[in-house]
């Protein structure tokens, strides 16, 4: 196993473990619950943190996270968007639908 991503945000953990998991890069979130415990633990060891199953998919698994970064520096700039998939409208920082949890598609961003 091999640590890939941690982001105090767990949701956009999980916009990122569903991309991998349409990849068929096998991986899961650790710290999903840990907020709780902000406080008397360390903040940064509360944590969501996401990991790959196998260190053979990291350089894969890497490629999408990068582009998946980009969407976040890019998304509070994008425009609203419609599922292509279940025709939900979207707001532009979600890169991802929020009632179907497909991607956005490039023409629709």
């Amino acid at each position: 196993m091999i640590k890939l991503f941690t982001d105090e945000r767990l949701f956009i953990l999980v916009q990122l473990k569903q991309q991998l998991d349409e990849a068929d890069l096998s991986c899961f979130i650790k710290n999903e619950l840990l907020a709780g415990g902000t406080g008397d633990l360390p903040f940064t060891e509360t944590w969501p943190e996401l990991w790959l199953n196998k260190k053979s998919d990291y350089p894969q698994a890497i490629k999408i996270l990068n582009d998946f970064k980009k969407t976040l520096d890019e998304s509070s700039e994008a425009p609203d968007w419609t599922c292509p998939h279940c025709g939900e409208d979207n707001e532009g920082h979600y890169g991802l639908c929020w009632s179907c949890g497909r991607q956005a598609a490039s023409e629709s961003t």
